[in-house]
């Protein structure tokens, strides 16, 4: 079984073979694309929702001063552009930040797993409720916390969940963004990012050097950025 594939099952508890089949309902014709290239554009009329097979896509909004802030990073086994199911447009702009693969997902799929198979919607809900609490954090560092415990913070997040991906990754991996994304997703300027990677690696807690992150002390890292700990949740309710 591809762990990638079924990367978003990992913040479960326990799931079911059931489970990954109905999963694989929400499906479709597959899409290819490049670094740098945009799937959705922010405004769009009629934006499509995608399941990511293989690389990393970016999802971001712009300000009405054409400033960009990174709301998320999408990495495999993710549901892309999600928010835009509930309106006429596309709630953001989705990119591309390595080469990737993805499926372009008709409405009707999610219409059978709704009506179909219930115990698939709820963990969809789940899914849900556990993006909210992410962006709920994120406003909460964005607005309330220094900038360094800030990056510390959002890399910590991203180490998680490349490690759920891949469990087989260690303390160093590529990480496909550049000081500029960092800034965007963590609401810092390019100048600001670049000091706070600086002093994370001058405190020993960790480095990115030519694109590769290695985490030097992950407890130490932890604890600076005081990021709360994330508990599996159980299934037995659905």
């Amino acid at each position: 079984m591809s762990i990638a594939k079924y990367a978003r099952f990992a913040s479960f508890q326990s799931y079911e073979a059931a489970d990954l089949r109905s999963f694989e309902l929400i499906s479709g014709p597959q899409r290819v694309c490049a670094k740098g290239q945009f799937l959705n554009h922010e405004g769009q009329s009629t934006p499509d929702v995608y399941r990511l097979r293989s690389g990393w896509l970016s999802c971001s909004i712009t300000t009405p001063e054409g400033d960009r802030q990174i709301t998320k990073i999408h990495l495999p086994g993710d549901l892309v552009g999600m928010p835009s199911m509930a309106r006429e447009v596309a709630a953001e702009t989705i990119s591309a930040l390595t080469d990737c693969v993805v499926d372009v997902l008709p409405l009707e799929a999610f219409s059978e797993i709704f009506r179909k198979h219930p115990r698939m919607a709820g963990m969809l809900f789940m899914w849900s409720q556990e993006e909210r609490v992410r962006l709920m954090h994120q406003l909460t560092l964005v607005g309330r916390v220094p900038s360094v415990k800030r990056m510390a913070a959002f890399l910590l997040t991203i180490v998680h969940r490349v490690r759920l991906s891949d469990p087989e990754i260690g303390d160093s991996f590529v990480l496909p963004l550049t000081q500029q994304d960092l800034g965007d997703a963590t609401g810092m300027s390019v100048v600001h990012a670049n000091r706070a990677l600086r002093i994370l690696r001058e405190r020993g807690y960790a480095s990115l050097q030519k694109g590769v992150f290695t985490v030097h002390d992950h407890a130490g890292l932890t604890g600076f950025a005081g990021s709360p700990a994330d508990a599996k949740r159980s299934t037995v309710w659905i």
